[in-house]
């Protein structure tokens, strides 16, 4: 039997992109504001002339860098290699540990290498993973950011959610009690109760101040609170994940099935969310998958910043089983989806922007992830 020969990768680039809002348009959450959306994508070339893109999470400039360390590990192996190149570099350089951009550009690396392999097979990604569940996908709007921008508010941000007619609505709250129960009563006001409303604190609080705050909030029907304290703090989660009315989330700042390990098995949370470009790739995400239906934990995917990191995420949701093992889940396995302020990076980085409609996004056709980059007006955003 002639079996039809590998691709190997011939070479490994990163592009970065980034747009800065003007001044004036500044937005960001309970830590910082000035949101700059950026993203790395790495670039792969096959031996046969075919070229695979994935993004990775972090400074593209420092992604850059991790990516000249482990080229060598990289150039000349078959596109399918990425496990046993991530085992090898895990091994060789565990004194770096996993929570950095060396895991993002892995991450990156992963999808490219997918997106590779299916377009020289004239495959999905998701057909990759295991198979294409689905094409259309919930999505909840990612809003209401803390804003300076006086033609951006915190209400305008939900009357476009409302009008948008999301299933659900994430605002960010965390700065203080007062301020929590003040933005968590306007989003009520303008989206009404039919919406599932989320809150992400974004790791501001204590265990103590977070149940304080949650306990005030319960009222509002809160759907789940989002990284309430730091993601280092297993045994604070547990204790307020013991104590906390409300549905509890992490994952986007958490990295590796390790870590997510640590987050089940702690029973710290109720919601994972992995994100793709952060955590490892779509086979670590697969991984971490598995371990939440194992135990019989909902995952959301945290999605933000590029339409190439959106892309990847539907591939990713196409892939998932439906969990429950129901044709009628109580709640939808939601996708994150980023409306809070302009960023051309998701609105104008694809050729063909992903299709949304009646609150779903919808699988990009094609072989691979399905999309390509309009490099021609991406490139004012480079960096490097």
């Amino acid at each position: 039997m002639n079996l039809r020969h590998i691709p190997v990768i011939d070479s490994i680039d990163v592009i970065g992109l980034q747009y800065t809002p003007p001044p004036g348009s500044f937005y960001g959450n309970a830590r910082y504001m000035g949101f700059a959306p950026r993203s790395a994508i790495i670039q792969i070339k096959t031996d046969e002339g075919i070229i695979g893109i994935g993004e990775a999470a972090g400074n593209p400039l420092i992604v850059r860098e991790y990516l000249k360390s482990i080229s060598n590990a990289l150039i000349g192996q078959s596109i399918f290699n990425f496990s046993l190149i991530q085992s090898k570099l895990a091994n060789k350089l565990y004194h770096s540990g996993v929570q950095n951009e060396l895991t993002g550009t892995l991450s990156g690396v992963d999808v490219a290498m997918l997106d590779a392999q299916g377009r020289s097979l004239g495959l999905r990604v998701c057909d990759l993973l295991g198979g294409c569940g689905a094409a259309q996908f919930p999505v909840y709007a990612s809003t209401g950011y803390f804003s300076d921008d006086p033609k951006n508010s915190f209400e305008d941000m939900l009357h476009k959610a409302k009008k948008l007619d999301f299933l659900g609505a994430k605002i960010k709250i965390g700065r203080g009690i007062k301020s929590d129960l003040e933005r968590v009563g306007i989003a009520r006001d303008i989206l009404g109760n039919e919406i599932l409303l989320i809150v992400d604190m974004n790791a501001a609080y204590t265990v103590d101040y977070a149940l304080e705050s949650i306990k005030a909030m319960e009222k509002f029907n809160i759907h789940w609170v989002e990284e309430p304290i730091a993601p280092w703090d297993l045994v604070g989660y547990a204790q307020l994940h013991a104590r906390s009315p409300v549905p509890l989330s992490a994952g986007e700042a958490h990295y590796t099935a390790r870590e997510f390990a640590d987050l089940i098995n702690g029973r710290c949370v109720d919601i994972l969310q992995p994100s793709i470009t952060y955590t490892g790739g779509l086979h670590e995400v697969m991984r971490i998958v598995s371990l939440a239906q194992l135990n019989n934990l909902r995952v959301a995917p945290h999605v933000w910043g590029s339409a190439l990191g959106m892309a990847t995420a539907c591939h990713l949701a196409a892939a998932i089983p439906q969990f429950p093992h129901t044709d009628h889940p109580t709640y939808p396995s939601f996708l994150e989806y980023d409306i809070g302020a302009e960023n051309p990076l998701r609105d104008h980085m694809l050729q063909k922007p992903i299709l949304f409609k009646n609150s779903s996004v919808y699988l990009p056709e094609g072989s691979g992830l399905g999309v390509d980059i309009n490099w021609d007006l991406m490139d004012k955003f480079r960096v490097c």
